[in-house]
């Protein structure tokens, strides 16, 4: 009786008894599927980036932020606001405070008028970005803060990629609408910016387009 064939040359032959070349090809793009699963599976929920949260405060923040984006003085007082009422350092408190502490950053140094003192702020912002938005890739909200962040200051500080990227998940994530943390009203008011300031793809476009027709 013949002993099983379990060599390599066995497993891929095809019944005419060639190699199949095929099958390799098959096998690493249902690993990069599996992959790809995997890290959709292991991200947290949107709401994660919430948890904590003092829900008050993160209501004053919002409220204020579009002004802070126009004024050094709403942009003072709700760092003043945010240092006095949230505890602990910065790095401990909630993702969403994080993100909204670091837009605030790049904010002083946006309302500055010496071009050191604007350098040093957009630094200190991006180092109180770093790992947010990785950390929570589901939020629309701490996504869409880096974005506009990000693709307003000059490309020496060398993250427009990280931008760009950001642009385009975002048109996915307002256009499926997901993220339970944040009102449709607020997607279509970050859809409408990206369109007007965000200079988007055409696929990106039409993808915002849809996203500010949705009627829910």
């Amino acid at each position: 009786m013949p002993s099983p064939n379990c060599s390599a040359t066995a497993w891929n032959a095809t019944p005419d008894g060639s190699q199949d070349r095929v099958r390799p090809a098959v096998y690493i793009l249902l690993a990069g599927l599996l992959a790809a699963s995997a890290r959709a599976a292991a991200a947290p929920a949107p709401e994660a980036a919430y948890r904590g949260a003092d829900r008050a405060v993160l209501e004053q923040v919002r409220g204020r932020f579009k002004a802070a984006t126009e004024s050094a003085a709403v942009t003072a007082e709700l760092i003043a606001l945010m240092d006095g009422q949230l505890p602990g350092d910065v790095a401990g408190w909630p993702a969403i405070f994080r993100a909204y502490r670091a837009s605030l950053e790049g904010l002083v140094g946006k309302h500055s008028h010496k071009p050191w003192d604007k350098y040093v702020q957009v630094k200190a912002a991006l180092a109180q970005f770093a790992g947010l938005v990785e950390a929570h890739p589901e939020s629309i909200e701490i996504r869409g803060l880096r974005f506009a962040f990000y693709y307003q200051i000059p490309k020496l500080f060398d993250v427009r990629p990280l931008a760009l990227a950001d642009r385009a998940v975002l048109a996915d994530l307002l256009l499926r609408r997901e993220d339970p943390t944040v009102t449709a009203a607020y997607c279509r008011e970050m859809a409408e910016w990206i369109l007007q300031n965000g200079d988007p793809r055409p696929a990106e476009r039409k993808q915002l387009a849809a996203a500010l027709a949705r009627p829910d």
